[in-house]
């Protein structure tokens, strides 16, 4: 006597000879219709459905204006689940068996119900999903075969990890297949679950294949060629906003357009890196990155050869976010910018709100991988432990923080910069090795640096002029205000109906200055020569140029070979930063105050020097002795 085996569901499916993207597309859009769904027409035989299963009956493309009204993010989530099932039918057909456990990773937290109510509605039947609040109260000792126990990705209103276990432990002993949905299984789901598991079955991101397949299953009209960029940047909130039936294949690419390749039109207005200035050390760290990630790209380099992550730190508007934006565009990569501020202002900003939106964020990055998650003002996080108000709370974000960078070791393509203007107040943790573990400086620029940011933002405009004029009146000015003070220029000229002058960006550099009067023209003069006869006497370094403006003098100069810091070369310096006000006192008899007045000042810097030389080099009369003292307000040496 032959044993009749019954099929599930899940195994009817995957017998089929249709693609599988296709049978769930029809059965999608069959509900959405109102009619009765493939999925649930009974047969005569008990157990069994009537999907359309091979192309002996395939589903008829109507015209755009009489398709039933389905969300686009319904087609999406048919069209990837029905590719991921396709790539492993076994694996499917043992979804619902009684000692199935499996695990179906998803590229992101957004996908996590939709898969869910997909596979309850279409793959398994609705009444095969049991309650797992049911089994929780009892309500259930033996499940029916076929029955599924589904575990997602945990959330505020989630049971806790001990009472997951539990209903963990009662779904096995009730005889159900155990599945788990995450975006990251090895944290967010069950542990024993994940060890338990013996197939994964993972949902691909969005191509353009699959942008390009999910609009045509939405309007019945292909759209034709998807750009992959755009594809990357898709979101399921987009298509459901963009892909409409109504408006046809190519209007819907188009509103698709507008709405996912925003990234790249921001970028589009930022400058290649090749054209920036002033950027010091994170130029060519940015360059070696891109080049790294090209070489990754291509299969030459293994992804731990890659850093993983860095911090970028400035003065307010030196181009942070213009290196990182630079970076993600010149690299092929997907730009993901965030800050605390967003993450706090998610719903209800309570403090589970709050680290779900870090996850999100993370979570958006693999799917969009290769990418990169520029964090702005990271020092907000600040560190842990240092007895500010809210420690609890802030310890839950830094952990999250360092959770998700930590899960970079398994996931490839996902590169994290932060920004920050103070990186001493960063948590140690965030950036030791394999996390953020460079800290980069970008500069203040230097007259050169200006010169060629103007140039920059000048584009072709004042082509044969030179600006070096410009940059020193700009002198102590960073590149966003050279960009401020261009588009101020052309507000000028075009009120004025003509051309760009060079006259209108010195007005609006300048802005309320008035030039210096000729007697302290004259008192800067000497101030400068002072210090350009020091360097040349004791041979610090070589000077270049001297100049002044309407803010004072300025001189450059180039550094001389670099030597050992005995108190001998110490005392040159103080003597080179001392020589202007010197220089002063012979000239007129009298010095000004124009030797100092700030940190930044020829004073600041020999103060700050002199005290080192006494309470940290073991150089001054003080003897053998170290005082620690703030490095940030105590640099080595001032710039001669």
């Amino acid at each position: 006597m032959s044993i009749i085996t019954r099929l599930t569901p899940a195994r009817r499916l995957a017998q089929s000879a249709r693609p599988l993207a296709d049978v769930l597309v029809d059965s999608v859009r069959r509900d959405a219709a109102g009619g009765e769904d493939p999925c649930y027409q009974e047969s005569g035989k008990p157990g069994q459905l009537d999907l359309e299963l091979d192309h002996g009956n395939p589903a008829v493309a109507r015209p755009s204006a009489l398709l039933p009204d389905a969300p686009p993010s319904h087609y999406a989530m048919a069209v990837l689940l029905g590719r991921a099932l396709d790539a492993d039918r076994a694996g499917l057909a043992r979804l619902q068996d009684a000692d199935a456990v499996s695990l179906i990773a998803v590229p992101s937290a957004e996908m996590v119900e939709p898969v869910k109510a997909l596979l309850k509605r279409y793959v398994f039947e609705p009444a095969n999903v049991i309650n797992l609040a049911e089994l929780r109260d009892g309500g259930m000792e033996i499940a029916d075969p076929g029955s599924v126990a589904v575990f997602v990705d945990r959330d505020d209103g989630r049971p806790a990890a001990a009472e997951r276990s539990d209903d963990l432990i009662k779904a096995a002993r009730a005889g159900c297949a155990l599945l788990g949905i995450s975006s990251d299984p090895d944290r967010l789901l069950p542990p024993e679950l994940v060890r338990l598991s013996t197939a994964t079955i993972e949902i691909p991101r969005c191509d353009a294949q699959s942008v390009r397949d999910i609009i045509r299953a939405a309007t019945a009209k292909d759209p034709g060629e998807v750009d992959p960029r755009l594809a990357n940047n898709v979101t399921l909130p987009a298509l459901d906003l963009a892909v409409r039936a109504d408006l046809g294949a190519e209007a819907s690419l188009g509103r698709l357009r507008l709405l996912a390749d925003g990234t790249m039109n921001d970028e589009a207005t930022v400058p290649k890196l090749s054209d920036m200035h002033g950027l010091g050390e994170a130029k060519t760290w940015a360059l070696d990155l891109i080049a790294d990630l090209d070489a990754y790209g291509r299969g030459e380099l293994v992804w731990s050869a890659v850093p993983r992550g860095a911090v970028l730190w400035s003065r307010p508007g030196c181009g942070k976010t213009a290196v990182a934006r630079a970076l993600a565009r010149e690299a092929g990569c997907a730009f993901i910018a965030t800050s605390y501020a967003q993450w706090q202002a998610h719903r209800e900003g309570h403090l589970g709100h709050v680290t779900q939106a870090i996850r999100n964020t993370f979570a958006e990055a693999r799917q969009k991988a290769p990418a990169i998650v520029f964090i702005d003002e990271i020092d907000t996080l600040g560190t842990r432990g240092s007895s500010k108000r809210e420690e609890d709370w802030w310890r839950a974000i830094i952990n999250t923080v360092l959770l998700e960078l930590d899960g970079f070791e398994r996931r490839e393509g996902v590169v994290v910069i932060g920004a920050c203007n103070d990186p001493n107040r960063l948590d140690p943790a965030l950036v030791r090795a394999g996390r953020l573990d460079r800290k980069i400086e970008i500069p203040m620029p230097d007259v050169p640096a200006l010169a060629g940011i103007f140039r920059t933002y000048l584009g072709d405009e004042l082509a044969g002029d030179n600006l070096i004029d410009l940059a020193l009146v700009a002198h102590g000015g960073s590149g966003a205000e050279v960009e401020r003070w261009i588009r101020d220029a052309r507000g000028r000229a075009r009120r004025a109906d003509r051309p760009l002058a060079k006259s209108d960006i010195f007005a609006a550099v300048r802005g309320d200055r008035k030039e210096l009067p000729d007697p302290v023209r004259r008192r800067v003069a000497f101030h400068e020569a002072g210090h350009a006869i020091a360097i040349v006497a004791t041979g610090i370094a070589t000077p270049r140029s001297l100049s002044i403006s309407d803010k004072g003098g300025l001189s450059l100069n180039e550094p001389g070979e670099g030597r050992a810091l005995t108190r001998s070369h110490l005392e040159n310096y103080l003597m080179m930063l001392l020589a202007g006000r010197a220089a002063e006192v012979l000239v007129f008899g009298e010095a000004s105050a124009g030797a100092g007045g700030s940190e930044d000042s020829d004073l600041g810097g020999a103060t700050r020097l002199a005290t080192r030389l006494e309470t940290a080099y073991g150089l001054g009369s003080s003897g053998l002795l170290f005082l620690s003292i703030d490095r940030k307000s105590s640099p080595e040496l001032p710039s001669p």
